[in-house]
């Protein structure tokens, strides 16, 4: 499995787009995304950050997912709304 935590800062004043938007990117990703485990943001209001927990079965799957209909879709609306780049941590667990 491969665990990634995304965090994305947004933008005064658009918060309520990207909101709409990564609801809509988790529930496609969820739908049609073969090896997604999860797949959730989350919000931390008072540090004006969005956060999305991802788990998947393998990096083919990631691939695959990068790749998706909806990512193309999506992903650069929701660039509109970013402060800066979003970054993408990928988490590996303590044995």
């Amino acid at each position: 499995m491969i665990d990634m935590i995304v965090t994305l800062q947004v933008k005064p004043g658009m918060e309520g787009k990207a909101e709409g938007l990564l609801r809509m990117l988790e529930d496609e990703t969820t739908e049609n995304d073969p090896g997604c485990l999860r797949y959730q943001w989350y919000r931390a209001e008072e540090v004006g950050l969005y956060y999305l927990l991802q788990r998947w079965t393998n990096q083919e799957a990631i691939e695959a997912h990068s790749k998706a209909p909806h990512m193309a879709k999506l992903v650069p609306q929701l660039a509109e709304c970013a402060v800066a780049k979003v970054t993408t941590t990928k988490l590996t667990r303590l044995e």
